[in-house]
């Protein structure tokens, strides 16, 4: 029986074919938004700060909570091209947040080699992410540091991986949390690599935590991270706090409500796996009966914690979609009790996760630090939502080709939707 033919020698591989889809796509959308006359959303603010660099002026903006390290990189690349007109600025920064492509590539490569192009893809054509790439916001070029960091850290580059830190941190103050999350993922790797359990001192040939070959290793892979923390606390004190500019709006708080919209966002775009966890929620209810009575107690502090008045997340500010969203499932009640139902879903849906996962331990270390990410800030904002979420698209179980094709193609036309109306200032999310 005669063997298929192979294939050409000069044909192009699936890598080559993905990162050409890939630059075709954004220069598409690039296209597509170079109809957007004027800013949008937080876009003038960046900008503005942006056109000050370019012109010389070197002062930070009052409204700019960061410190403008990406706005410097934009502005002198937008300078030397002479790109200085605004679609010339959203080209430069398109340019330089597809870098998180190959960052997303690169880290999933590091759990599911197999699948690293289609999660990939799927973070990509997130609906609230994919217009991003051509408008001038840090949140993509933060992801990229983030994902760089975790995953240099993975492969035992532990240096590398702390200078990525810093650049994370420079771009966007709060990713000090997840740097503190890449400096623990150190520490359970070394843990595991050493065999050490949650004994404190070891015996029988075991290592424990306190055992001083383990402090040792743990402080010589981790005191690089050690540096970006001291630098982080050093600029608090000096600043006065974390935000830079507008800082009235945006203190440290409590905030479940950003939790409870974490879990709707979390819900929607990862909702074909959610159907498929179906089973194995099934199976988990019933081994464990007191979860339902516990949902309840849930159910009753969500239900009177629920609120939104930060002045950024009113119904009259609707032009900005998510505002509407929270608007509608917390302030109808039918609508309020019913949102619930999404949020358990995705909490059962991310345990269920850990109990099937090859990376249990990652996906739980995971989970303090994402809350610690969004839960102190006042405003509801799904963009604060981003490493968490994409972290968890990189982590979590397979799921089936067919619902990966469902959220794929979900994705695309729902972003091919939110182009239209974001270029024509119809809403923005």
């Amino acid at each position: 029986m005669n063997s298929p033919p192979a294939p050409p020698k000069d044909s192009l591989s699936p890598t080559a074919l993905f990162y050409l889809l890939v630059l075709a796509v954004l220069l598409m959308g690039f296209n597509a938004m170079s109809h957007l006359s004027g800013g949008i959303g937080d876009e003038d603010v960046h900008r503005y700060q942006i056109n000050w660099f370019i012109n010389g002026r070197y002062e930070i903006f009052k409204y700019v909570t960061m410190l403008p390290f990406y706005h410097a990189v934009v502005a002198f690349f937008g300078k030397v091209t002479g790109l200085t007109s605004l679609d010339g600025l959203r080209f430069v920064h398109m340019a330089i947040s597809a870098s998180v492509i190959p960052a997303m590539v690169a880290l999933v490569r590091c759990f599911y080699p197999t699948e690293a192009l289609s999660r990939t893809l799927l973070l990509v054509f997130v609906p609230f992410l994919f217009p991003l790439f051509f408008l001038t916001y840090t949140d993509l070029v933060s992801l990229m540091f983030v994902l760089f960091m975790v995953e240099r850290a993975w492969k035992e580059h532990y240096v590398w991986s702390a200078v990525l830190a810093l650049f994370a941190v420079v771009v966007r103050q709060p990713n000090i949390i997840w740097v503190a999350f890449t400096a623990c993922l150190v520490v359970l790797n070394t843990a595991k690599e050493m065999g050490v359990g949650f004994c404190v001192k070891g015996s029988d040939g075991n290592t424990g935590l306190l055992d001083w070959d383990f402090l040792i290793r743990v402080l010589q892979r981790t005191c690089f991270y050690g540096v970006v923390f001291a630098l982080f606390l050093a600029f608090v004190v000096w600043n006065g706090g974390v935000a830079v500019g507008d800082a009235e709006q945006h203190p440290i708080s409590f905030n479940l409500s950003n939790l409870y919209f974490f879990l709707l966002v979390a819900f929607v775009l990862f909702l074909p796996f959610n159907v498929e966890q179906l089973a194995n929620i099934k199976r988990l209810l019933m081994a464990n009966w007191w979860i339902l009575p516990l949902l309840l107690v849930l159910f009753v502090v969500y239900f009177y914690t629920y609120e939104h008045p930060h002045k950024y997340n009113t119904a009259a500010l609707k032009f900005y979609r998510h505002n509407l969203f929270i608007h509608y499932t917390c302030d109808y009640l039918p609508w309020r009790i019913l949102s619930f139902i999404p949020m358990a879903w995705m909490g059962l849906s991310f345990v269920t996760s850990i109990r099937t996962s090859d990376y249990a331990p990652v996906l739980l270390l995971m989970l303090p630090f994402a809350l610690l990410s969004f839960v102190p800030l006042p405003l509801i904002e799904q963009r604060y939502y981003v490493v968490a979420l994409t972290l968890f698209l990189a982590l979590r179980p397979k799921m089936s080709s067919l619902s990966t094709g469902i959220t794929l193609w979900s994705f695309v036309a729902i972003c091919a939707y939110v182009m239209f109306n974001i270029t024509r200032k119809v809403f923005f999310l």
